[in-house]
């Protein structure tokens, strides 16, 4: 009699013990994906770049101004040629990303600078602590061999007030 007392209780423990053991993965998993965010607040975070890359720190705001560091990780100095980015349906050619670029367009190997999109982008405004997913492109030419180069990718994040 105290054999199958034992084993109802070690298949009670083990059928309870897995069942608790989903849950609680299921739990997590819906925790990293933001379901339990109750604030509304999005990670920042990029995807889909090479080489040119934007550094965490980019910001957009409610008065519609995208402010990207760029670090270059190609291993030799780079020119920037331009930098496109697309916010709602709403693209900014830079044209003269010299004038935008902090220190000039040629970056030195590891270096990064801070691209400031023009006033005149004429980017939608957002209400600060709205999300924004931004595809950006920049067009830079390598000086080891003086091949023009794509990075492009998207960025998001939270608005940030002006």
């Amino acid at each position: 009699m105290k054999d199958s007392r034992g084993q109802v209780a070690l298949e009670f423990l083990l059928t309870y013990g897995w069942a608790i053991l989903i849950i609680t993965v299921i739990a997590l998993l819906l925790w990293q994906m933001g379901v339990f965010n109750p604030a509304g607040q999005v990670r920042p975070g990029s995807s889909g770049f090479w080489g040119i890359i934007p550094y965490e720190d980019f910001s957009y705001t409610d008065n519609g101004v995208l402010r990207i560091p760029i670090s270059n990780k190609v291993g030799g100095n780079v020119t920037i040629i331009q930098i496109n980015a697309t916010v709602e349906g709403v693209t900014c050619p830079d044209t003269s990303p010299e004038s935008h670029i902090t220190g000039g367009a040629i970056f030195a190997a590891g270096e990064t600078k801070v691209w400031t999109s023009p006033a005149t982008a004429g980017f939608p405004q957002i209400a600060a602590g709205g999300h924004y997913n931004i595809f950006v492109s920049i067009e830079y030419t390598d000086s080891r061999s003086g091949e023009e180069y794509l990075s492009s990718g998207w960025i998001w994040g939270n608005v940030e007030e002006a």
